[in-house]
């Protein structure tokens, strides 16, 4: 089944919720050890910019970068190519300055 690409400027996250843009992953640790894709689930944390907020969040706005743990994120396919999930405001570890 195919998935029908959505524009992402009209989704609107509700609630407590973000849409988030996930960064690439670094493909090898600071140390120079590769890190396959399959490594990446449960054991590190994600960085993504903010696409869109929920009316319940405060503290986080469009654009920001923000940390969060890959075990409070429901990743979404909207066709466009990019990686988007959405986490809850209260599970956000960090805006990334």
């Amino acid at each position: 089944m195919a998935v029908m690409e959505v524009d992402i400027a009209k989704i609107v996250p509700q609630a407590d919720r973000v849409l988030v843009r996930l960064e690439k992953l670094a493909d090898q640790s600071s140390g120079g050890v590769l890190l396959p894709p399959a490594s990446v689930k449960f054991e590190r944390y994600l960085v993504g910019e903010v696409i869109a907020a929920g009316t319940e969040v405060e503290n986080v706005g469009k654009g920001q970068k923000v940390m969060f743990s890959d075990m409070s994120a429901f990743e979404v396919n909207f066709g466009t190519g990019d990686r988007l999930c959405f986490c809850r405001c209260d599970d956000l570890l960090a805006v990334v300055q």
